[in-house]
């Protein structure tokens, strides 16, 4: 049984020669499947690996712009993208919280609707970043040369502020700095002698018939206690440290770390600090000012468009509208002392031009004639809210009034009454009571002439710059930007 097994397995062993011709047939046609099929897949794998690589290593390291020979990089480009995109997000959900708290107030859905728009779409978003990377790095250029820097401890204390505001709370000096402005606004005020305001008083009859006597009367009325301020959270150690883990946290979501972070607020105070100093080069912290009253008596309708203000440029313009007869026609003084009112047209009683011309001549006679201006002004003068002021406009600029009443106010001798001066209001009655030549100007104002000067500055830097900007940016964004 065994040998004849054996002898069967030898047999089997010798191949036929068809079979022989099927196999050899066999063999050319795999052998020329294999020769196209593996530098496919070898081609195939070279691919995956190859793209693997340049999304993971040669992109991110490959350089986006150039400032100069100041490269940069794609990587740190993705970086300040996320955290951006990350910024605009908080913007927009504090926004969205004013606007249900405030009642949808025009403002705050203009600003909702740009952040959705820059958020939506990330060539917009990117281009934003882009554009603030490379002002960055020629502030940064230009900074070198003027010998201006930001040191780490003005990094950390930038960072503490931050985090600070986060948690709800101030930085040591922050509460210092606002104790002391808070106990020069209290000197202030009680520095101040508000004028007299009448009282009303019960009738003595009343008062005897009830037997009870004003002193009893005023110690019966409840008094309102003003609740005390809580005071400050001082931001600790503890709280801080709480603080910087939680942002380091959100940090990672972007792709950032603390370090990175720390460089971006760098940049932030070196532009600010670049701005003090062009701006310093360029503005001038003082200009000549005067502070005027005046009385106006207007002309109706005033020779006026329906919407107009008094601007800068020395254009006046005006809010007229119709209304109710007991209506008044009423004004408002600006922060910067520059006049801006509302006129309301009075159904009757509507003056002629020759009227109020008649008018204003008799009240300016009358202060010629010793009557007190401020009186005069609180009684007759159309522009209720400096009237009731005395007429006192504050201070403005020259060329804040339209051109008639500016040039008058800065060429009146201080202290005489002026002739009459006819704007698209109607007659002035003017009065200097003061010029400076040289008045510091107002920190808002200030701080807007600064910031302006430093964005003529800046465009000029960049425009005498080299720069390389990337051509096809959209090819460029990190994945998820604009999600």
């Amino acid at each position: 049984m065994a040998k004849r097994r054996k002898q069967q397995q030898e047999a089997a062993k010798v191949e036929t020669p068809k079979a022989a011709r099927l196999r050899a047939r066999d063999w050319e046609h795999n052998k020329r499947v294999l020769m196209y099929v593996v530098p496919a897949v070898a081609l195939a794998l070279l691919l995956v690996i190859g793209g693997a690589v340049n999304e993971l290593l040669i992109k991110p390291g490959s350089v986006l712009a150039k400032v100069e020979d100041k490269p940069i990089i794609t990587r740190d480009f993705w970086k300040r993208a996320r955290l951006q995109q990350a910024q605009l997000q908080e913007q927009l959900f504090q926004y969205q919280l004013f606007s249900q708290q405030f009642g949808g107030q025009d403002f705050f859905a203009t600003q909702i609707a740009q952040l959705q728009a820059t958020l939506a779409s990330p060539i917009s978003l990117g281009t934003q970043v882009i554009n603030g990377m490379i002002d960055e790095e020629v502030i940064a250029l230009r900074a070198a040369e003027m010998g201006v820097v930001v040191s780490d401890e003005e990094v950390d204390e930038a960072l503490r502020e931050e985090i600070a505001a986060r948690q709800g709370a101030l930085t040591a000096p922050q509460a210092t700095s606002t104790a002391e402005a808070a106990t020069e606004a209290t000197a202030t005020a009680a520095s101040f002698t508000p004028t007299p305001t009448p009282t009303a008083t019960a009738e003595p009859a009343v008062a005897a018939s009830e037997g009870v006597t004003e002193t009893a009367n005023a110690e019966a009325i409840p008094t309102e206690e003003v609740p005390t301020p809580e005071p400050p959270i001082i931001l600790d150690d503890t709280l801080y440290q709480e603080g910087l883990t939680a942002r380091a946290d959100q940090l990672k979501e972007a792709g950032m770390s603390l370090a990175e972070y720390r460089e971006v607020l760098r940049v932030q105070l070196l532009r600010e600090k670049m701005q003090d100093v062009t701006g310093d080069e360029r503005v001038t912290p003082t200009e000549e000012q005067a502070n005027a009253r005046h009385i106006l008596i207007r002309i109706d309708p005033p020779a006026i468009d329906e919407t107009s203000s008094i601007s800068d440029t020395g254009e006046l313009t005006a809010t007229v509208e119709s209304v109710a007869p007991d209506v008044a026609a009423s004004a408002a003084l600006t922060d910067t002392g520059v006049l801006s009112e509302t006129l309301a047209l009075v159904d009757d009683g509507i003056m002629t031009e020759a009227e109020a011309l008649a008018l204003a001549t008799e009240i300016r006679q009358r202060i010629l004639d010793g009557e007190d201006f401020a009186a005069l002004a609180a009684e007759y003068s159309d522009d209720t809210g400096s009237g009731a002021n005395g007429g006192d406009l504050g201070w403005a600029r020259r060329g804040a009034y339209v051109p008639e009443f500016d040039e008058t106010v800065f060429s009146l001798p201080i202290g005489e009454t002026s002739e009459l001066v006819k704007t698209q209001f109607g007659y002035h009655i003017i009065q200097v009571i003061e010029r400076d030549a040289n008045r510091p100007k107002d920190e808002n104002t200030l701080a807007q002439e600064k910031a302006q000067a430093f964005q003529t500055w800046l465009q000029e830097q960049i425009l005498a710059t080299k720069i390389d900007r990337p051509e096809d940016l959209l090819s460029k964004l990190p994945a998820g930007l604009g999600q």
